[in-house]
């Protein structure tokens, strides 16, 4: 509290010139004597030599004037000064407190309840040590003996001394306090005014400030990501130990080093003007700003290797106000060595490791967008028919299949540029193909050759790809001897020729490989010729089973006769009765019975019927008579061939 002293004093001014005897030089000195004075209350100098008086006033009564006048200036300026100092300590949120030297209370200020929990009737006159703990007290009875024993300037320093308490609210739970105090004499005693801030807010934010400083090095330090902060200069400011694993530099080498280290130059220059945006945007904005939170880079350790690397943003202030960006870093190589290897998986042929029908549909499809930006592009589709593999296949087990179809596929991709393709469409992957177009057994492959001057080239590599697939099979099992050998028939179709579109450009392969096959291990052009007579034979195929599930096939017998002319037995011939064409002779279903397989099914409907016949006969007389069935090659690779005709005979009665 600011204490103003009043002194007066006459003196005479040796510089003044000779007065009346008896005149006196009058001198007033208004004076603040701390030195901590605020601007405009330092020392005020008012002379005041009377005027001469008038007739009516004494020199007495024009000083005495003066005095009054000053004594007046003075108590209105102590008036304003108290004023603002009571207006002061009513709104500061400290605590002041005005006390004894022994510690009593004299006054306290509202923000003082609101710390301690007493209101001024409670505590005035009461000791300053109800609020603090037991070490508080002797802490600042230390600090005010210090203040009032010591000499000036140590009083002075003790005075300005901040000291950290521990207090004690109303309610008993602790309070931290930072108490700083001064002192002043008041009537011939010492008054000390201390002012107190409560600090229990700033040590709650404190703690949780360490606290989290914890948990954010627990954090750090315990994740295998690399944790990065970088400032608006790309300059690394923190690192964790994780960085280390990841780049190959240990933390603290990292810290001041610029962010671009950690990248290709090439990759950085990239993604630089990407990094930047980070610091400005924040996670909530960055959706409309199309700015996703993680992206994938490639990042370069110490060793210079090229690493994958995913990194997420987050952006944030430092105190001082500079924009910070901290980046989470995770290596991703193993990541990405699992989606190459579940890719090659999902796009290639488990057995063969060719790209599988999936794989040949995309590589097709960007050809022939290729081939419709520019259309003096030519290119060729193949397919591909092993000659002899199913009976192979099914004579000696599905391991010398798997052996040959191996081979094969290592052949192919021997014949072929860099450029072209092979691919194999096994039964497991096209099982549930609902667009019909990759309908191929497990002995077919398809090659795409892109980018050829003219057609002929495609029947080079298709001699080629003859005189290489038909070399002998090595598959060293000694129950198929020491070589295997099969053929390969090829059907061709020409792009964009006999076809602009996956579906022409199969079905056009698929029909000239059946005209290959027609003559075996050769390959064959699609033409008009070639379809019209595949298309003939696959009605004529779709004919036998409309014909099978709806009874349309008919079976006339021819007698075999003895010499002296009686009738001893009946051939039994089949027909097909076709609702347009009528009657078509055998030489021409048989054939497409059995390549497709229907033979099977047709000849059990033969033996059945005939045997139904015989018996009908026999019952009706004719107990001598016998009947004669003709059986395909096909029906003898069944090895329940013997069971299946006499279970015939049982079911139909015959003997």
């Amino acid at each position: 509290m600011d204490e103003l002293e009043y002194l007066g004093e006459l003196e005479e001014d040796p510089q003044s010139s000779p007065r009346p005897a008896g005149a006196l030089a009058q001198k007033l000195v208004l004076e603040k004597p701390s030195a901590d004075s605020a601007p405009g209350a330092s020392e005020q100098e008012i002379p005041a030599y009377p005027s001469a008086p008038q007739d009516d006033q004494s020199l007495f009564d024009e000083a005495l004037r003066l005095n009054l006048q000053q004594e007046s200036a003075f108590t209105k300026s102590q008036r304003e000064k108290e004023k603002t100092y009571k207006l002061i300590v009513e709104n500061t949120t400290d605590a002041v407190v005005e006390m004894e030297k022994d510690g009593k209370i004299l006054f306290v200020n509202p923000s003082f309840t609101k710390i301690f929990g007493y209101d001024a009737r409670e505590i005035v006159g009461r000791n300053i040590t109800k609020v603090l703990s037991r070490a508080a007290r002797r802490e600042l009875k230390r600090s005010l003996d210090q203040y009032f024993n010591d000499g000036k300037d140590e009083a002075s320093a003790a005075a300005r001394e901040v000291i950290t308490l521990k207090g004690t609210h109303k309610e008993g739970h602790p309070v931290s306090i930072e108490l700083f105090f001064s002192a002043y004499e008041h009537r011939k005693r010492s008054v000390i005014v201390a002012i107190i801030r409560d600090l229990t807010h700033v040590r709650s934010i404190q703690f949780e400030l360490q606290q989290t400083k914890r948990n954010y090095w627990a954090l750090s330090e315990t994740t295998t990501d690399a944790i990065l902060q970088i400032n608006e200069k790309f300059q690394i400011l923190f690192a964790n130990t994780a960085a280390e694993s990841i780049f190959g530099y240990g933390s603290k080498n990292l810290l001041q080093q610029e962010f671009s280290m950690l990248f290709p130059s090439a990759a950085y220059k990239r993604y630089q003007e990407k990094f930047n945006k980070y610091f400005y945007i924040d996670d909530v904005h960055r959706n409309l700003s199309k700015l996703k939170n993680t992206i994938e880079v490639l990042g370069q350790n110490k060793e210079g290797e090229i690493i994958p690397l995913e990194i997420s943003f987050g952006n944030s202030k430092s105190v001082q106000g500079d924009r910070l960006l901290t980046c989470i870093i995770r290596d991703i190589t193993q990541r990405k060595n699992t989606e190459r290897m579940l890719r090659f998986l999902a796009y290639h042929d488990r057995l063969t490791n060719l790209g599988n029908r999936d794989l040949f549909g995309i590589s097709l499809g960007d050809f022939l967008q290729d081939v419709g930006r520019s259309p003096e592009l030519i290119g060729a589709l193949l397919f591909l028919d092993l000659d002899g593999f199913k009976k192979v296949n099914d004579t000696m087990g599905h391991d010398v299949g798997d052996k040959i179809l191996t081979q094969c596929a290592q052949r192919l991709a021997n014949c072929l540029r860099e450029s072209d393709h092979v691919y194999r469409f096994s039964d497991e992957g096209t099982q549930g193909s609902s667009d019909g177009l990759f309908r191929f057994g497990g002995d077919e492959f398809v090659i795409l050759l892109k980018h050829l001057k003219q057609s002929t080239d495609a029947a080079i590599v298709a001699k080629k790809i003859i005189d290489t697939v038909s070399q002998p099979y090595n598959v060293g099992s000694p129950d198929a001897g020491s070589n295997i050998n099969l053929g390969v028939s090829i059907g061709i179709a020409m792009i964009p020729e006999d076809g602009t579109n996956a579906t022409k450009l199969i079905s056009s392969a698929d029909v000239a490989m059946y005209k290959a096959k027609e003559v075996g291990n050769h390959y064959a052009f699609f033409t008009k010729e070639i379809n019209s007579r595949v298309t003939e034979r696959f009605m004529l195929e779709d004919g036998i089973r409309d014909a099978l599930n709806n009874g349309r096939f008919e079976l006339f017998y021819h007698p075999i006769v003895t010499s002296s002319g009686g009738i001893m037995g009946m051939e039994a011939l089949l027909r097909l009765n076709h609702p347009e064409e009528g009657y078509i002779s055998p030489e021409r279903f048989i054939p497409v019975a059995e390549e497709s397989g229907l033979i099977i099914p047709l000849g059990d409907w033969v033996l059945e019927t005939a045997c139904n016949h015989l018996r009908y006969w026999r019952t009706s007389g004719y107990q001598d008579l016998f009947v004669s069935v003709n059986l395909s090659p096909k029906q003898f690779d069944q090895e329940d061939l013997v069971d299946k005709i006499g279970k015939i005979i049982r079911k139909t009665g015959v003997d």
